[in-house]
């Protein structure tokens, strides 16, 4: 009897218990169409499956009804000061939200710029208004990728050179003959 009661609250076996009423959870998965019995509940099984789903839509529904309400007796019942700063807040977040989104365009430009590009940082500039780079809210990778490939097109003389060689002196690879400082060290030493 306590194993059973246990099984009911999660307690002993390990097992986390259910989330509270109002929590957020995922939806279960749909069933796969080619499939109808994927976990071999049977017939009365998919029925309860079925209903189980309809009840969680309309409950989501309500729900959702229920908050639209509920904003609505609230901006009904606010005074008009409450209502300006319901109003300033909320373009305070979006103008916030506005500088996050562009400065995130311009990162992702100078990404997306990095080959392509002699100086990735000039390219935020050459691009002009960041603002055509953010949708709905988001910024478009896309859209920003085939703008520094137009620009590449139309001014090729920004496009980056093929392979970088390192100075003389100063790369990776050593470099024949003798540098300007190898010269100027051995002239200061007395040498030729």
């Amino acid at each position: 009897m306590a194993a059973a009661a246990a099984a009911d609250t999660g307690t002993e076996t390990g097992t986390t218990p259910p989330p509270a009423t109002g929590a957020a959870t995922t939806p279960p998965p749909k069933p796969d169409p080619k499939n109808e019995d994927p976990e071999g509940l049977g017939e009365a099984g998919l029925r309860a499956l079925r209903a189980e789903r309809q009840r969680a839509d309309a409950a989501e529904r309500a729900r959702l009804a229920a908050e639209a309400e509920r904003d609505e007796l609230r901006s009904k019942n606010q005074t008009a000061e409450e209502k300006a700063i319901e109003a300033a807040k909320k373009a305070g977040r979006d103008e916030a939200t506005l500088d996050a989104n562009r400065r995130i365009a311009r990162s992702e430009i100078r990404a997306a710029a990095g080959g392509k590009l002699q100086d990735p940082e000039d390219a935020a500039t050459l691009l002009g208004d960041l603002d055509r780079f953010i949708v709905k809210g988001e910024v478009d990778s896309k859209a920003i990728t085939s703008a520094i490939d137009e620009l590449v097109k139309a001014k090729p003389y920004l496009a980056a050179a093929g392979k970088a060689r390192p100075l003389p002196g100063g790369g990776a690879t050593q470099s024949s003959g003798t540098s300007f400082n190898d010269t100027l060290r051995r002239r200061i030493r007395g040498g030729n």
